[in-house]
């Protein structure tokens, strides 16, 4: 699935939560009329693509696909047009306009189908837990091109929202164990949900945690072989800009970098120089005009912190979004 892959990871600040369960409740409710009967799939799409395009909703023709898929329980999206002569039953009608309207109040498609593909799995989503980008993706790759399958491999995850990273990496490497930290509640439970899913819960610990500079009690002392984390980095003053899928709908408190975007990524570095084993790796994701500037501040502070920036990496858009650290 592709939508909302090339979503930008911002969010507006202040209601967020007020207005997705506002939202929420609009678009619950289905159209007045009733079904048509005899109606096929290619005339439905045909109609809600067009009412997409008319109410200025972005990726028009994937978002009926993908609401189509998830009401006919198809495997994937191109058995949508396999199924364009199908005849939609009074049912099915009525639960695609209702997805439909909440399409058109701009609610991400994740969170109204409830589940996302990400690589090769396929994880359940909820409002407003973040919603996995492409990017991320990349990153998991990039990861899994440095990592020995045939050693036992302790990491941690910063900020899990569904688990997407951690349970990718578990699924990847067998001799893994992680330890995955979220400051949202409702996160940590998705996370510990979709591990279930894959019965990765046994080799998972989460914990609930507002990150600091510190890790909780619990992991005083702890060593990791790799610390990721895809944080908090939009700068505050660029959180107004975004569109209305991303500020409605998501846990702001994912997407708030703080003035500069840096005030978590500098706390995770302390948490990485407290808790990496040597040689362990830490790995960021970033905004593209991160690295220099974390650069910079490593050259200043790295030596106190026994820190050394290795290399910075571009995204599928050629962008510089993935940052690799060392500790020495």
């Amino acid at each position: 699935m592709l939508l909302y892959r090339s979503i930008s990871r911002l969010a507006l600040k202040g209601q967020s939560n007020i207005n997705a369960l506002t939202r929420s409740n609009l678009c619950t409710d289905a159209l007045s009329s009733s079904p048509a009967s005899a109606v096929s799939v290619k005339t439905i799409q045909e109609k809600w693509t067009s009412r997409f395009q008319t109410e200025n909703v972005p990726e028009a023709t994937t978002s009926i696909t993908n609401i189509l898929a998830h009401v006919l329980q198809l495997s994937c999206l191109g058995d949508v047009d396999k199924n364009k002569d199908a005849v939609l039953s009074d049912a099915q009608l009525a639960k695609i306009e209702e997805l439909c309207e909440c399409r058109i109040a701009r609610m991400p498609v994740q969170y109204i189908i409830r589940e996302w593909d990400f690589r090769d799995m396929t994880l359940k989503m909820v409002p407003p837990v973040f919603i996995p980008r492409p990017e991320t993706e990349e990153l998991v790759e990039l990861i899994l091109q440095q990592i020995d399958m045939q050693k036992e491999f302790s990491f941690l995850e910063i900020g899990c929202g569904s688990g997407a990273i951690t349970l990718s990496l578990l699924k990847q490497v067998p001799k893994a164990t992680a330890i995955a930290l979220d400051q949202s509640k409702l996160a940590c439970e998705l996370t510990l949900e979709n591990a279930k899913r894959y019965d990765f819960s046994k080799k998972l610990r989460i914990f609930k945690h507002k990150l600091v500079d510190n890790l909780p009690d619990e992991l005083a002392g702890h060593r990791f072989d790799m610390i990721v984390s895809n944080p908090p980095y939009v700068p505050s003053g660029q959180l107004q800009r975004l569109d209305p899928e991303v500020k409605v709908y998501e846990d702001l408190r994912a997407l708030d970098g703080g003035p500069d975007g840096l005030t978590v990524i500098k706390a995770i570095l302390t948490i990485a120089s407290d808790h990496l084993a040597d040689e362990g790796i830490l790995w960021l994701e970033v905004d593209t005009s991160h690295p220099p500037l974390i650069a910079g501040y490593l050259e200043e502070h790295g030596e106190r912190l026994g820190l050394k920036y290795v290399s910075s990496y571009k995204d599928l858009f050629r962008k510089e979004r993935f940052v690799e650290i060392v500790k020495v």
